[in-house]
């Protein structure tokens, strides 16, 4: 008896040590107790590589507005990730909540909504959309990297990429090393950036199903905003012309005007993707999708600054 104590007793040492460890750290601010490492850091952990970002940003946001909603929000993707909520403020007066997060599908965005409906009453929503995931072969969700954690709120303690994540935070914290947040490949050379958006292309648009249940969910969503009185625009950002020359050559022009042409039908929409001086420079873009931070500042400026 004594063995089986003792063999358990040494069984639960490594599993305390990760439970405390993940504890202290707590890389999403899950149990907001412990702030040794600051929301910054935690923010460019969470943001380090293409696999994090996606799951990293679903769980943080979830988190965060769950705990202080905001009336005033924008859904979208890795697009709109960069619209500064500070800028917002200083041009509206007005506090929003950037929710948008990279990868999400049209899925994830509509689950989004439904969360911040359920946890205030909402007054402006702005979706940042686009045709890339318009499509129903792109169905997927996100919501699930932060559902889980709500359901089994244990998982936080025993999954391993929390674990990796506040081991990198510490290393972060304690190093400073830049290449630990620096993996994504948007640090990539513009060469090797173009390859990968030629490779994106075709996994968006290989295959193309127009998305009625997407545009139905849409619709819902734009009766439930005007039933409560909650204001709902839509964003188009740029995308560089590379793209719209892959989708002519491929037969999509079409597809992509029936795309805006419904997203004009729930809402007023700022469509920015126009051709036109942004558009044709490629610096202006980090890859084909992706409008560096100072294009979106302007616009950022243009959409707001009317709104005063």
């Amino acid at each position: 008896m004594k063995n089986y104590l003792r063999k358990g007793f040494y069984f639960s040492i490594p599993v305390l040590l990760c439970f405390l460890f993940i504890f202290i750290i707590d890389p999403y601010e899950f149990i907001d107790i412990s702030h040794v490492i600051n929301d910054e850091n935690k923010i460019k952990i969470l943001n380090r590589h293409d696999e994090s970002s996606p799951r990293g940003n679903m769980l943080w946001k979830i988190i965060h507005f769950g705990r202080k909603p905001v009336k005033n929000i924008i859904i979208g993707d890795s697009q709109g990730k960069h619209i500064k909520e500070s800028l917002i403020k200083e041009i509206s007066g007005k506090d929003f909540f950037n929710f948008c997060v990279p990868g999400a599908s049209y899925e994830t965005m509509a689950k989004i909504f439904w969360f911040a409906a359920e946890n205030t009453k909402l007054e402006s929503v702005y979706f940042q959309v686009g045709f890339m995931n318009y499509n129903a072969i792109r169905s997927y969700c996100l919501y699930r990297f932060a559902q889980d954690y709500i359901d089994k709120p244990y998982l936080y303690f025993t999954t391993k990429e929390i674990f990796f994540d506040s081991f990198f935070n510490l290393l972060y914290q304690t190093t400073k090393n830049p290449k630990i947040v620096e993996n994504s490949y948007i640090y990539e050379e513009i060469e090797i950036l173009d390859k990968i958006a030629s490779k994106r292309l075709e996994l968006f648009f290989s295959d193309y199903i127009y998305p009625e249940d997407t545009y139905d969910e849409l619709k819902r969503i734009a009766d439930y905003c005007k039933k409560n009185n909650i204001e709902l625009k839509f964003i188009i950002l740029p995308i560089y012309e590379g793209t719209h020359e892959y989708l002519f050559s491929h037969d999509l022009t079409d597809m992509e005007k029936k795309f805006k042409d419904d997203i004009k039908s729930l809402g007023y929409t700022y469509d920015f993707d126009v051709p036109g001086e942004t558009t044709r420079v490629r610096k202006n873009f980090i890859d084909y999708f992706h409008p560096r931070d100072n294009i979106i500042d302007e616009l950022t400026k243009e959409i707001w600054g009317q709104n005063k």
